[in-house]
């Protein structure tokens, strides 16, 4: 399967990412910094460097996911972190409808999984 990991190489992002390759699994995590860029390939994943605000990509790095997990960065220095919270998930959503709804069904994916 092609799993894109949002979330970076956070707590949770990094070891679901090696278990994913570690799986067998093709990989994408998106991260906003360019830094993380080999930190990520490393674990044998591929770096899509982008936002979450930005609709365009998420849609572009979307296409071909056979599930997608959404991880929303915590938003610390948003004045207003219920509307963050909000838009953000807005984007995911509105980027992964565009490529036919696959947000939020990684666990369910794999929980089918043979692999």
């Amino acid at each position: 399967m092609k799993i894109i990991v949002t979330g970076s190489l956070g707590n949770i992002s990094q070891p679901l990412t090696t278990e994913l390759v570690q799986k067998g699994h093709t990989v994408v995590v998106i991260s906003s910094s360019p830094e993380r860029q080999k930190d990520i390939e490393a674990l044998g994943a591929a770096a899509a460097i982008g936002t979450l605000e930005d609709v365009d990509f998420l849609a572009a790095t979307f296409t071909g996911a056979d599930a997608v997990y959404c991880m929303i960065p915590p938003g610390l220095s948003e004045p207003d972190r219920l509307t963050y919270y909000s838009r953000i998930a807005g984007n995911l959503c509105k980027g992964d409808s565009t490529v036919g709804g696959k947000a939020g069904h990684l666990t369910q994916q794999l929980w089918r999984s043979p692999g």
